[in-house]
Parts: C-alpha cells; structure tokens; sequence
C-alpha cells in the first residue's frame, strides 16, 4: 500500500516535502472565508468560529472571560459581538484575516508564537484599524521589518507590544516610524533573544 502511495510523488520530492505541502493545504483549509457562512450567522460569530476553530480564544463584548472552546459557542439567534482576540500559539493565517470584515468592536488582538502569520496578516489588521486599541505581537518568527510598518495603519492604537522577532533587522528603526506615526500609542519593543 505505501509503494501505491510513492508511486505518484515526482522524483526527486521528499516524503518531508509532501508533509510540508499536506500542512500549508491544511492551514489554508482551515482559514478560508466561507461567504455564505458569514451572511448567514453575521460577521462576529464567523469570525469567532474561524479563530477557535484554529486554537485562538475570544471574547465578546460586555463579558469577562475568553471563550475557548469552539464547541461551547453560543447559540446562533444569540448576537454577541467580538471584542478581544487572543491567538497565542494558534494556527491563523492571513488568509482567514478577511473574517474581520464587519467586526466593529475588535479592541485587542495578541498574536503571541502564531508560526502561521507572515507580513501580509499585519497588513490586513488595517481591516479593524477604526475599534483596536491594543495590539500584541510578539514571537511570530515569519515578521519582517516590512510587516511592522504595516502597523502605522492601526491609527486607534493606545498600546502596541513587539518583540522576538529574529528576523527584524533594525528594531530601533522601526520603533521609532511606528512612534512618529502613531504619537498617541505607548510602543513597547524587547529585542529577540
């Protein structure tokens, strides 16, 4: 059974080359947009779903406590708006950003050891600019400076964590157009270690 399995991998390709490719499709599954789903529970709810179906957490607005757990989702007739994200060590990826479309009360995302988000993520974040007031990114290995300076989008922000980051090549750079940019966020930015 496994001779069937190799005999349609070209040559030359590696069974940790299938891997890789079997899981970038997953990650891709797992983050698309289903447009029906969205008009037919709202924007929050879909958006809830896509972020704990990939291992992120979320708040609703007017509560204390983030939900976790995809399966103790509320009912659907229930119109909860989401208010806080966080997606540490989580599966998002930036093509399941254009979920935010719509959520008007999106105050705080953390994007904390998210391996799956890349400069293009930061960029969309500009989806939510008008409602984000805190914004976390922190350890996400695949962040250029050129994702950073996506974030002078964000021009609600009050509080804008950074670090880890190893393959920033200027940090003080950086902080400093984000600061001239957004004059009225406090910047916080530790060096990878």
């Amino acid at each position: 059974m496994l001779s069937t399995v190799y005999k349609n991998v070209p040559c030359g390709a590696t069974f940790q080359n299938n891997i890789r490719h079997f899981n970038r499709w997953l990650i891709i599954m797992f983050n698309r947009i289903d447009d029906s789903r969205v008009k037919q529970v709202g924007p929050d709810r879909a958006c809830a779903e896509w972020l704990l179906r990939n291992g992120a957490s979320v708040r609703w607005k007017g509560y204390k406590n983030y939900l976790e757990d995809y399966n103790l989702l509320p009912k659907e007739s229930e119109k909860l708006y989401l208010q806080a994200v966080d997606a540490t060590d989580s599966a998002i990826h930036h093509d399941g950003f254009p979920h935010f479309f719509g959520c008007k009360y999106v105050e705080e995302v953390k994007l904390v050891r998210c391996n799956y988000i890349e400069n293009d993520a930061l960029s969309l974040l500009s989806i939510v600019k008008d409602s984000l007031q805190n914004l976390e990114v922190i350890e996400c290995k695949n962040i250029t400076d050129e994702g950073l300076l996506h974030l002078k989008k964000l021009i609600n922000l009050k509080n804008l964590k950074l670090g880890n980051f190893p393959y920033i090549e200027d940090h003080n750079k950086i902080k400093e157009e984000l600061s001239k940019t957004l004059p009225n966020c406090e910047i916080i930015y530790n060096e990878a270690k």
